[in-house]
């Protein structure tokens, strides 16, 4: 009897691990494939900046749609952005 249910706790033990690593592939298959969505002001020369809504998957770019929203900044405005943030989309 005991030597039963030894077997019987271990065997759920073992299907508690089962499910527990497939969850975790799962999950980082889940955020490998993940598509993220954002808005950012792209500017060009001459201070006009357009708003954007920039969609990555990962590192690669998916979408790029303008949102409509714009602005025109004085000639001297300077962006206070990192050059590496104005720079990356995804």
């Amino acid at each position: 009897m005991r030597k039963n249910l030894g077997v019987m706790i271990l065997s759920m033990l073992a299907i508690a691990l089962l499910i527990l690593l497939f969850s975790i592939f799962i999950f980082y298959e889940t955020e490998k494939n993940f598509v993220r969505s954002y808005t950012k002001a792209i500017c060009d020369g001459s201070n006009f900046c357009e708003d954007y809504e920039i969609s990555c998957d990962g590192n690669k770019l998916v979408r790029l749609n303008p949102t409509g929203f714009a602005v025109q900044f004085p000639k001297d405005w300077i962006d206070e952005r990192k050059k590496e943030t104005i720079q990356k989309l995804c």
